[in-house]
Order: structure tokens, then C-alpha cells, then sequence
């Protein structure tokens, strides 16, 4: 009860909660009508019940969030995913930086994601790394046209360790390039020079706007260094 009805906190970090714990730990935020920050991370026992209380409590608007840390949470998945996303949307254009590293998410919670970002226009930070978006060429997709389409602000996207392929870099490259200021494609080894073409091709663009490349990781070889470096001298 001394959490519901405190109009003081601003930031809350939780971790390693049961299931239980963290649902009345959602239901008690209602009423925290100033909370700007909130940090969840590791809670591989919350099941469907206590992300959907956090989707209620998202969702209701009471919480006009800066920054929304969820990480490390194996079960969200692409079905949490879907039920986050609801919340999302209910967050609006107060959001400014979104962290869903390490959730399990694959192509349908990306695509799910991208859909709930058309009402987050302030977002300028949004990190997915650790996910799995190896088969996730259309979520990457959906990701490229909404950076292109549509009124956000998205300045760093960390893509680290995603498993991106040459397929899905295709898909981003070129709404990545035309919009992000930092790119962070670090440790995804399965793309080759044929997919670093497609990204050269991008930074080439007269409208490309990236100032930071992170590639660490990525085994690029002699004909992969000549095809970037087109692109990087322009």
C-alpha cells in the first residue's frame, strides 16, 4: 500500500521477483502517477498473468514512462511480446528509450513491437539485442518502413548478437541508415560480404544519417572490406 499511493517515485528497479511478487508489485504502480523510470530484469518466473498486469498498468496511461527497461526475461517471447505491445502503445510519445535485449523475441514479437512503435514518436534509444531474428527478415522489414514512414525520432539502435543474416540486413539496412545516428550490428556472424553490399549501399545514400557503425564480430573478409568501404567513402 506505501507504494500505491506514493506520488514521490520516479524510478523503481526490480529484479528477480516470483510471480507473484511482481503482479502486486504492478497492480500497487496505478497509482504511482510519477513514474518515469522502470527497470525490470531477469524474471524468468513471471508467467502470462504478470506480463499482462504489466500491459494493464502500461496500457492505462497513469504511467507516462521515459525510459523502460526490460531484459533478460526468457518468457516474454514473441507471445509476451504481442502482449506488451498493447501497453506500449498506451506509453505514447513520452517513451525515449526502450531496452528489450535478451526476451526471446523472434520475427512475429518483432513485428508485434514495430506495430506499438507508430505511437512511441519520441523514442530515440531502442536496444533488441540478444534476441533472435535469424528468421526474422520481415520483422526487420516492418522495422526499416517504420523509420521510414513514419514521425519517430529513433537516433541508436543496438542490434547486437541478434543473429541478423544477409536476408534481414537487407530488410533494415536501408531505414537503419536513412534515419539512426548509431548502428550497433556487433556479433552478428552470420553476415556476409553480400549483406554488407546491401549496407553500403545504404550509407552511400545522400540521406544517410549514420555518424557511429559498430561491425565487431561480423567475420568480414577482403571482398566484404572492399564493398563497405565503397559505401563509407561514398
Amino acid at each position: 500500500e506505501g507504494i500505491a499511493h506514493n506520488q514521490s517515485i520516479r524510478e523503481i528497479n526490480i529484479i528477480h521477483l516470483s510471480n507473484g511478487g511482481f503482479t502486486w508489485i504492478m497492480r500497487a504502480l496505478h497509482g504511482v502517477t510519477q513514474l518515469k523510470i522502470l527497470i525490470i530484469g531477469s524474471h524468468d518466473n513471471v508467467g502470462p498473468d504478470g506480463w499482462s498486469e504489466l500491459r494493464t498498468l502500461l496500457e492505462s496511461g497513469v504511467c507516462k514512462l521515459k525510459l523502460l527497461r526490460l531484459s533478460g526475461n526468457n518468457y516474454i517471447g514473441n507471445e509476451g511480446m504481442g502482449v506488451l505491445s498493447n501497453g506500449l502503445i498506451g506509453i505514447g510519445s513520452s517513451l525515449k528509450y526502450l531496452s528489450l535485449s535478451h526476451n526471446s523475441i523472434g520475427n512475429e514479437g518483432l513485428s508485434s513491437l514495430v506495430d506499438a512503435l507508430q505511437t512511441c514518436t519520441g523514442l530515440e534509444t531502442l536496444h533488441l539485442s540478444g534476441n533472435d531474428f535469424s528468421s526474422a527478415a520481415a520483422g526487420l522489414g516492418s522495422l526499416s518502413t517504420l523509420l521510414q514512414r513514419y514521425e519517430v525520432n529513433l537516433k541508436h539502435l543496438d542490434l547486437r548478437n541478434c543473429s541478423i543474416n544477409d536476408e534481414g540486413l537487407h530488410a533494415l539496412a536501408e531505414g537503419a541508415a536513412n534515419h539512426c545516428e548509431e548502428l550497433d550490428l556487433d556479433g552478428n556472424e552470420s553476415i556476409t560480404s553480400t549483406g554488407l553490399s546491401y549496407l553500403s549501399n545504404a550509407t552511400r545514400s545522400d540521406s544517410c544519417r549514420v555518424e557511429t557503425l559498430w561491425l565487431q564480430g561480423i567475420p568480414i573478409e577482403d571482398d566484404g572490406m572492399e564493398v563497405l568501404g565503397q559505401g563509407l567513402v561514398g
